[in-house]
């Protein structure tokens, strides 16, 4: 494997209830206020029994609260048929932890780096495909992914406006008077790593394909438009400078869509200091080539409601407690200790 893969570790996932029990089905109520109602005061109910009980029920009323209408109905429809089987919930709370809060607070902003090197040719695409065929397949991708966002976003960071340091040096853009530039990077929306996987691996294999269909229950408009094989879209990547990629791949600054491609930014970050380029908390991604396919609205929607769980639930920042011993006891990931832990971590009880 050539890129070090932050879920290489994954022990088996635990299982979606479903799996075993068949959800009651219903009719979608028409008002949707009242179903609303209705789950809110079970999991208000079932939380008093006990301590696991309520962290259970705080677990699937967050997940409830921020997943739109088709994931939100799918939820209260296993809640409402399993709220008098509590295995089933307290199974139902640790799968949507382990299967996606898990994934994607330990993956995000993390992909292979794509090749470092001056540009020597005006047709860049050329040059890619002739100078890089001895280079690791993920690399490569990522050298022209990063060259197709960076001359869709006007070489600039969609947040801040900087421009992109290497395409300034290289004259591949002109620096406007008075404008800011840095080091910026290939962000992906959904993260890289729940799209590469070792085929060879049958556990990693059937993780990720869990994953995978977890997603498409609970946010269905992923559906026919991105899988694991491809993660790697000009939809699911966005130019962003190197420290404004940190904190939303750490699920600390995420974007709503509005109209026209504005963006309303969230930010969980008090103190971070970096404005963005409209100076308020709406953006705007500019599309500069209209031949390369704009970010789909919907990567960004999944991106900000985890990142609510998340920050909401409080499991953000026991996730990174558990990275930060991992990388503690063992900073390779690569000791027997180091793997211990690591599926320790991803077969962790949440409730």
């Amino acid at each position: 494997m050539d890129w070090d893969d932050p879920l290489r570790h994954l022990a088996p996932i635990s299982e979606h209830p479903a799996k075993k029990s068949t959800v009651l089905s219903s009719e979608p109520s028409s008002d949707q206020e009242l179903a609303s109602l209705k789950v809110n005061v079970k999991l208000d109910r079932f939380g008093l029994a006990s301590a696991r009980h309520n962290r259970a029920a705080c677990i699937l009323g967050f997940f409830f609260q921020f997943l739109e209408d088709g994931g939100r109905k799918v939820l209260a429809a296993e809640i409402l048929a399993w709220i008098d089987i509590e295995d089933n919930l307290f199974e139902l709370a640790n799968h949507l932890v382990a299967a996606i809060l898990l994934p994607f607070k330990a993956s995000g902003g993390k992909a292979p780096p794509p090749t470092s090197r001056p540009s020597i040719f005006a047709d860049e695409d050329n040059e890619i495909e002739q100078t890089v065929a001895f280079i690791e397949p993920s690399r490569r991708d990522q050298t022209k992914l990063k060259r197709q966002c960076l001359r869709r976003e006007g070489y600039q960071c969609i947040y801040t406006g900087y421009f992109d340091r290497r395409s300034v040096k290289n004259k591949e853009v002109t620096l406007p008077q008075k404008a800011k530039c840095g080091g910026t990077e290939c962000a992906h929306i959904i993260p890289f790593a729940l799209g590469n996987f070792n085929e060879k691996n049958a556990l990693e294999t059937e993780n990720k394909a869990l994953i995978w269909w977890t997603l498409y229950r609970y946010f269905p408009a992923l559906q026919g438009k991105i899988d694991a094989a491809s993660i790697n879209q000009l939809g699911n990547v966005i130019t962003m400078f190197t420290e404004v990629h940190d904190v939303f791949g750490d699920f600390q600054l995420s974007l709503w869509p509005q109209e026209n491609h504005s963006y309303e930014v969230t930010l969980m970050v008090p103190q971070f200091c970096i404005e963005s380029k409209s100076g308020s908390s709406i953006i705007c991604i500019e599309q500069h080539d209209a031949d390369i396919p704009m970010p789909d609205p919907e990567y960004f929607k999944v991106h900000h409601i985890i990142s609510q769980v998340l920050e909401v639930s409080g499991l953000g920042r026991e996730i990174d407690e558990l990275l930060e011993a991992a990388d503690t006891l063992d900073p390779n990931g690569s000791s027997d200790l180091g793997l211990l832990l690591s599926q320790k971590m991803l077969i962790h009880t949440w409730v």
